[in-house]
């Protein structure tokens, strides 16, 4: 009955008419002419709405074993939920009001504000006042939220009684999705009250003893156990009602879900809060709240590849390079498109100047300027994977003026005591193994991963997990080809270690060699030109 009258307070329809007036005073409703002519090269074919970040299917193959993906199961889970959410009848105002403006495409279809650091632009749908800590958490990451709808109301009794906070939470990701077409956040919070046991029952006595609440009381209304999945001033006014006639250390639980949903994923985090009656209000929701904004935060890092404060690294870079890209990548980008082949298995052929045949001046003018991004790390040494690494490991460590460790792939006879880790890849198969001797790793080196390929990661994961071994530092990896769509750079992200490459394969389809354009490429030719 609480939750019906904060949904359906009599003050509704007064309120939604003093509201009429503020209809267009809606951010979207401010965008002007010029903003929407600048948008419009931007709009698909269809003049739907998309997000301009390209997500890369390829964290989906990280997450999941695809030998374990079962199409059909998938597509009845999908089936089962949308018949859930069907019976959800959830209402936003706000979201109304933007799929009626003609302005609202354009304006969640502009770009993040690079200036400020962003460089992808989201949509958010939990309560107002938990949206700072969410735009500020993500805002280190690079992430822009065009928008927050926290104005949701229930349409109906089931969305407050029978609908899971799972479901709600989903309803409105993907309500705020359709709408807007960008990535959605989106939470809801639900309330529990333990029930107080029977005093004579050894289920009781348990609960006493572990230190739970039993007290004696025969009114049903004190002793039953109650569960909202919404929070509201209901939650303070069965808090008051009950704290003077319960045990203090009645327990009541907050339980916040967020689900994360962009047209092709979805994921779910999770924050709880086992707080005493004494202490339990509404202003509780604050902590789970906190907690699911953290978890998801790292479990979105992880998915995509976000870097923390990215945006000051690239300034830090353009203030020691003058935002030009160095001559070594662009000689390396031009041989890979002119010389570089596509093998069966999506592997990539460059034997012709950096494998079976090597470019010496190539490599010397690579290693120098991969070194200089290295340089403010202070390695103490070079650690690569015999023999494809050397030839930008030992270059490398010319200008860094480290020695070099490699990792050897089979048994030496000088080799008594040794480093091991498995690993397999595309090209050298499965149940690999790189061996480095104990004596060349020591627990006060700082040592730097170098390699030619980034691809899956797994190599250069050996690599870690034996300088984790020995108890040394790494400060890095360095590569000089990573192929963006094996997902490596993301297999490694639980390192927190520094990753550059001097070129970024996009893709390789149809046997075709797609590089990805660097930050500063084409400022590069304009002064070129």
């Amino acid at each position: 009955d609480w939750e019906a009258m904060e949904d359906h307070d009599v003050n509704d329809d007064e309120e939604e008419n003093t509201n009429v007036w503020m209809q267009s005073d809606e951010p979207w409703d401010n965008w002007g002419e010029a903003q929407q002519q600048k948008q419009t090269a931007m709009k698909d074919d269809d003049g739907g709405l998309r997000s301009k970040v390209e997500f890369s299917h390829s964290a989906d193959a990280f997450l999941f074993d695809d030998d374990e993906v079962n199409e059909e199961d998938i597509a009845q889970m999908e089936q089962d939920t949308l018949a859930r959410l069907s019976k959800i009848s959830l209402q936003s105002p706000r979201l109304d009001r933007a799929q009626s403006s003609p302005n609202a495409k354009a304006y969640f279809q502009r770009e993040p504000d690079a200036m400020e650091g962003y460089d992808r632009m989201w949509v958010s749908a939990i309560d107002n006042a938990c949206f700072k800590n969410l735009v500020g958490l993500f805002s280190n990451y690079g992430v822009e939220f065009a928008d927050n709808f926290g104005d949701w109301k229930d349409g109906s009794m089931e969305d407050s009684t029978t609908a899971t906070i799972e479901d709600i939470a989903s309803y409105k990701a993907r309500s705020v999705y359709n709408i807007t077409g960008l990535p959605c956040i989106a939470g809801r919070t639900s309330f529990e009250i333990e029930p107080v046991p029977d005093l004579n029952t050894e289920a009781t006595q348990a609960a006493t003893a572990a230190g739970r609440s039993a007290i004696p009381n025969s009114n049903p209304r004190v002793s039953s156990g109650y569960q909202f999945n919404d929070i509201g001033m209901h939650v303070d006014y069965i808090c008051d009602a009950l704290r003077p006639i319960s045990e203090p250390e009645r327990v009541t639980r907050f339980r916040t879900c967020l689900c994360f949903y962009d047209g092709e994923m979805e994921l779910f985090d999770y924050g709880i809060l086992d707080c005493d009656l004494i202490f339990a209000n509404s202003m509780r929701t604050f902590i789970p709240m906190s907690q699911a904004i953290n978890e998801m935060m790292q479990k979105l890092t992880l998915t995509f590849g976000l870097e923390y404060q990215q945006w000051l690294k690239t300034r830090v870079e353009e203030g020691m390079t003058g935002g030009i890209i160095g001559t070594a990548s662009v000689k390396l980008r031009d041989r890979v498109l002119k010389e570089g082949k596509v093998l069966p298995n999506d592997i990539v052929d460059v034997s012709a100047f950096m494998d079976s045949k090597v470019d010496v001046n190539l490599m010397d003018d690579c290693a120098k300027e991969l070194a200089s991004r290295f340089m403010k790390e202070k390695p103490s040494k070079i650690l690569t994977v015999a023999t494809t690494g050397l030839v930008i490991a030992l270059p490398m460590a010319k200008y860094l003026q480290v020695p070099v460790v490699y990792a050897r792939k089979e048994r030496s006879v000088v080799m008594a005591d040794t480093f091991k880790a498995g690993y397999s890849s595309k090209t050298v198969g499965k149940n690999r193994e790189l061996l480095v001797a104990k004596a060349h790793l020591e627990e006060d080196d700082r040592v730097l991963i170098v390699d030619d390929f980034l691809s899956s990661g797994a190599s250069q994961e050996a690599l870690l997990r034996m300088v984790a071994e020995s108890g040394g530092t790494s400060v890095g990896v360095g590569v000089l080809l990573e192929k963006v769509y094996d997902s490596g750079r993301q297999f490694l992200s639980g390192f927190d270690v520094p990753i550059h490459s001097l070129c970024r394969i996009a893709s390789v389809k149809d046997g075709v060699i797609q590089l990805l354009e660097e930050e500063g490429f084409d400022r590069m030719q304009k002064s070129k030109r």
